[in-house]
């Protein structure tokens, strides 16, 4: 695999395209002279020289337009695209004459990458492949240019080109940190958005819903009370287990982003727009994690201009819709739109953890609060290096 360059733009005829390098320039230019001064002196040997000239220019033509003939390609990207991660994609280029094919050149471009390879031989009837890695740096929709090949061959006078395979639009989701799930929930135990009278507040108990019939034993999670330990199975097996009720207790979670601008902080969309892309990825983070483990309820409200929620139970596919939608998301002006407080409200909600993502202190949280009638947590996304559960992804 050779990274080469464009020697030339080409110009368009048909489906194809046709260049003319500088070489295939100054022949042309050469054969012209040779012909005008052989037609004004009547010099035969420089008309000659001259039609061979513009013979052997026709003969590269034709024969780069053969090499090229019948040749196919496939492109294929990584499952999952994320913005500042390396992303693998493949290239499979194919033969299916029976005659090889030689010095074709490809070319993959793109608005934040380019590559091109040089093929000195691909085998009649057989393929090559080739694999790279492209780091994409923004999220949102990417337009991944047309894929094209090359040929020059056999003198490399004249580059016919022609089109592979159309230009395709991919969804780069948005870039992850590393999220500790034990510490974000210990950390949402210790901040109450209604702080309490100490003498009041409660300790922390099993989930109601972990007092139902005794079943077995299970794996400790982090969600656990640590009074449903069965310490005599735990020091036997090497690791904590918790005894499991019918109705065993989850890690539910009810997301709300709030993705408006405080007014304070300046111009909307010039100062804030780094900040505002950690919040998009200490939410794509949480929701990753989340999904990570089956079977909870993972429920993402946006409240945007128009209100979306996205429920449903974690896996890859919850994964996908989140983060597919937090890719395309962008930040808007104050006040926040408590249209989206509705929507919640009218859905029969799990028992869970609310959880505010906002840049400072979301306007949606007491309403939040008095339409669910449960506590609200809220996370700062401008105070994000006072949290000990999550590191930003690296620039």
């Amino acid at each position: 695999m050779n990274d080469c360059k464009r020697r030339k733009r080409p110009f368009l005829l048909g489906p194809s395209f046709i260049g003319l390098p500088a070489e295939g320039g100054y022949c042309l230019l050469v054969a012209l002279g040779l012909l005008s001064i052989g037609l004004h002196r009547r010099i035969n040997l420089l008309l000659l020289l001259g039609d061979v000239l513009v013979v052997i220019t026709v003969l590269n033509l034709v024969a780069a337009g053969r090499s090229l003939r019948g040749v196919q390609a496939r492109r294929r990207f990584d499952e999952w695209l994320f913005a500042g991660t390396p992303c693998r994609v493949e290239v499979q280029l194919s033969n299916p004459s029976r005659n090889a094919r030689l010095e074709l050149r490809i070319y993959d471009e793109g608005l934040d990458h380019a590559a091109a390879w040089l093929i000195d031989y691909l085998p009649a009837q057989g393929s090559v492949t080739w694999r790279r890695q492209v780091v994409l740096p923004r999220r949102g929709r990417y337009t991944w240019g047309a894929l094209r090949a090359s040929s020059g061959y056999p003198f490399g006078l004249v580059e016919r080109r022609r089109l592979l395979t159309a230009e395709e639009t991919v969804t780069v989701l948005p870039c992850l940190g590393w999220l500790h799930r034990g510490r974000f929930l210990r950390y949402l135990r210790n901040l109450s958005v209604q702080p309490r009278p100490l003498s009041l507040r409660q300790k922390p108990r099993p989930s109601p819903r972990a007092q139902a019939e005794f079943h077995g034993l299970r794996s400790y999670r982090s969600s656990d009370s640590p009074r449903l330990i069965h310490w005599r199975t735990s020091a036997r097996r090497g690791e904590l287990m918790v005894r499991e009720f019918e109705d065993e207790p989850s890690d539910n979670l009810i997301l709300l982003l709030d993705p408006t601008l405080p007014t304070e902080a300046g111009p909307w969309g010039m100062s804030l727009r780094e900040p505002f892309e950690g919040l998009i990825s200490l939410t794509a983070s949480i929701c990753w994690e989340w999904c990570r483990r089956r079977d909870d309820r993972l429920v993402l409200a946006a409240a945007t201009a128009e209100p979306l929620v996205l429920d449903g139970v974690t896996g890859p596919e919850q994964a996908r819709r989140i983060l597919e939608y937090l890719a395309v998301l962008e930040c808007g002006p104050g006040p926040a739109d408590g249209a989206v407080i509705g929507r919640l409200q009218a859905r029969r909600l799990p028992a869970a953890l609310v959880v505010v993502v906002a840049l400072g202190r979301s306007a949606l949280i007491e309403p939040l609060r008095r339409a669910l009638g449960r506590p609200v947590y809220c996370l700062d996304a401008m105070r994000m290096d006072s949290f000990d559960f999550y590191t930003p992804p690296t620039s």
